[in-house]
């Protein structure tokens, strides 16, 4: 990311406090998994937290301009332990972000590494910003 230029830069924090918690089947919820994005004139950034969910467990796709991130954890305890509240048997992440037709869907990575997902989405050619030469 070319940070030299901060007027192109930006940065927010997608930190849910209401967490949108929906039933998925019985024993597990869905969660809206919280995340961070980073724009300049090469890329989206985004950083989402997926604690606990391994690699295989992820599943990330666009269509029509909607990035769609899910995954999955499952309870991982021993089936002798006995739990003192209710835990969900397995927990459900859902994130969808509109990326906008200045994405280009062919050039998008994704690297996770200690329960978080990051993914790089390029910009099109015709979509960063050009700057034009005052003389």
């Amino acid at each position: 990311m070319n940070k030299e230029n901060d007027f192109y830069c930006r940065s927010i924090d997608h930190t849910d406090k209401t967490r949108s918690v929906s039933t998925r089947k019985r024993g597990a919820v869905t969660i809206r998994p919280n995340y961070t994005s980073h724009y300049d004139d090469e890329a989206w950034e985004v950083a989402v937290t997926l604690a606990g969910v391994k690699k295989d467990q992820v599943r990330v796709s666009i269509e029509n301009e909607i990035l769609n991130i899910e995954a999955s954890r499952g309870l991982s305890v021993p089936r002798e332990w006995e739990p003192l509240g209710h835990y969900p048997e397995e927990i459900f992440y859902q994130l969808k972000l509109d990326v906008g037709p200045e994405v280009a869907p062919e050039k998008i990575s994704a690297v996770q590494k200690d329960g978080i997902l990051i993914l790089r989405l390029p910009l099109r050619e015709t979509s960063k910003p050009k700057v034009i030469l005052v003389r």
